[in-house]
């Protein structure tokens, strides 16, 4: 079943991250109000933006990975958790 965003319609913008270290930053503007909620299953963190769009991130309880949904904006990462050598070996997710 596919998430749906405040309208109704489906997210058009989804990222299912594997187990990694991870850091996420706003590649544009930070969201203006945020709220946090929890069920058996994930704990989820929902941003609003200043233009009305919402970005969620999902991290789930039975193996810590995270899912990521946005109606505003493409997800991009940046994948540095499988090169020890990288200069931050940790993966970087823009969040748009």
């Amino acid at each position: 079943m596919a998430s749906a965003s405040p309208g109704g319609e489906p997210y058009p913008y989804q990222l299912t991250l594997p187990l990694a270290p991870y850091r996420f930053v706003w590649r544009d503007d930070a969201a203006v109000d945020a709220e946090k909620s929890a069920t058996d299953s994930y704990t989820e963190e929902r941003y609003r933006h200043a233009d009305g769009t919402h970005t969620i991130i999902r991290e789930y309880r039975a193996d810590g990975s995270y899912h990521i949904m946005s109606d505003r904006g493409q997800i991009e990462l940046i994948d540095n958790a499988n090169d020890p050598y990288a200069a931050d070996p940790v993966s970087v997710v823009r969040l748009p």
